[in-house]
């Protein structure tokens, strides 16, 4: 009898260890994804475009490398070609990490998925003011939300 008291014992310890580990297991929630365009990468190439997939509910965060001191910016509004996929949550511009003057920085947005489907986030650079060099570079990405 005490080894069947043992085996019974045995597996129920390791049935409650299971339904334990199952409860403390985390949830797997809304999740960031990061694209980032270094200064290198916009230099060597005009027109960026990258492609991801996403859940409804996570957030899309676009890095792009940014020198003000040229007089150059992204526009800070994201053109989003289908309001019912994405929507534009933030966007900051970040100085250059080195501190030195007239390195380059970085403009970061954060985009929202909020609907099913597929969607082009874009923006360009240029210098804003009338007769300045207007989408010198362009950058869009490809999204689709599942």
């Amino acid at each position: 009898m005490t080894a069947r008291w043992g085996v019974l014992l045995t597996a129920m310890t390791v049935a409650l260890s299971v339904a334990g580990c199952a409860d403390n297991a985390p949830e797997s929630g809304p999740q960031t994804t990061t694209i980032e365009v270094s200064y290198d990468d916009a230099l060597n190439q005009k027109n960026i475009t990258r492609a991801v997939t996403l859940n409804v509910g996570d957030t899309l965060q676009v890095s792009l490398a940014s020198n003000p001191s040229t007089g150059f910016g992204w526009a800070p509004d994201m053109q989003i070609t289908n309001a019912a996929v994405m929507a534009q949550a933030g966007h900051e511009v970040l100085g250059p990490v080195a501190g030195r003057v007239g390195s380059a920085g970085r403009e970061v947005w954060a985009l929202q998925a909020i609907g099913p489907g597929t969607t082009t986030v874009s923006t360009t650079y240029g210098r804003p003011w009338p007769g300045g060099e207007k989408d010198a570079w362009t950058f869009a990405a490809e999204v689709t939300v599942d």
